[in-house]
């Protein structure tokens, strides 16, 4: 509970350390550089832990597909979190459970009674509410608060990509293959992203890889000691931390509509997960 708890820390973290780089660097560069890092870190930890071939696979469509689902919802975050509140963007982007629930239905063939479908028109309405006015900016509709919903659904389907590759002899590949594929994805857009970055700026990124490594390796590590059922609520530190750090750093509103949202959003997120969880056997 506490190394998923910690994750939720550091990713928060990660996203408040890329917004403040969005003033000098694309997110698209931000982003390339941050899975270079990533890939030599987690390698570099396979590696200490006596894991050689971590690039061989029987399952390469898989990674490819995870691969590009998790840039989906990274870029879309990277890309919001540059324009609107952190806490805001990160609150609609966990809706991703209800989403895979949602994605369950339409690509598992999954049935889902009235309670879940409750949760997910909850969540959904507090997006909105979380959203607001932010909606219709002075010029009309501002589409940019669409990006976290895209996040999200980048994120669901990331989820169930995981889950396609949750066995043993895919979890080392599953880690060292994500973040290679990633950067190399985003390595042609750089021809037109790049700028010059400071060896600060270089610390800083390197810093964000290693937090991304240690956020996924303490999921990784958590998820072997203890079910997903049980872990995932924990996952919501990271909500909180964003929050936190919103308003430290970027002076975000905290407004009654804002805390009505969250608990909209959170509560549907707990329902969907005390539905799902696995009943003890009588």
């Amino acid at each position: 509970m506490g190394l998923v708890a910690l994750a939720g820390v550091f990713l928060a973290t990660q996203d408040a350390a890329i917004k403040e780089m969005t003033a000098r660097h694309s997110p698209i560069q931000i982003a390339f550089v941050r899975y270079g890092w990533h890939a030599l870190f987690v390698a570099a930890f396979l590696w200490t832990m006596g894991r050689r071939q971590v690039y061989r696979t029987r399952r390469l469509p898989l990674h490819l597909a995870r691969a590009g689902l998790l840039l989906v919802a990274s870029l879309s975050m990277f890309l919001a979190i540059a324009h609107i509140p952190l806490s805001q963007a990160t609150v609609i982007q966990f809706l991703s459970p209800l989403v895979v629930t949602l994605l369950s239905v339409l690509f598992l063939g999954e049935r889902i009674g009235w309670r879940r479908i409750t949760a997910l028109c909850v969540g959904f309405t507090g997006v909105l509410v979380v959203i607001g006015p932010g909606l219709g900016g002075a010029g009309g509709p501002s589409l940019i608060w669409l990006l976290p919903l895209l996040s999200a659904f980048g994120s669901a389907g990331y989820v169930l990509m995981t889950r396609r590759l949750s066995v043993p002899e895919e979890t080392a590949p599953a880690m060292a293959l994500m973040p290679v594929l990633c950067f190399v994805a985003l390595l042609p857009a750089q021809r037109v992203f790049w700028t010059p970055v400071t060896l600060t700026d270089m610390g800083i990124l390197a810093a964000l890889g290693l937090i991304g490594t240690l956020a996924h390796v303490a999921i990784q590590m958590g998820m072997q000691a203890a079910p997903a059922s049980i872990l995932s609520p924990f996952l919501y530190s990271q909500v909180i931390t964003a929050a936190l750090w919103g308003v430290v750093f970027f002076d975000d509103p905290m407004s009654a509509g804002f805390f009505f949202g969250t608990t909209l959003i959170v509560g549907a997120g707990l329902a969907i997960w005390w539905i799902e969880r696995p009943r003890p056997t009588p």
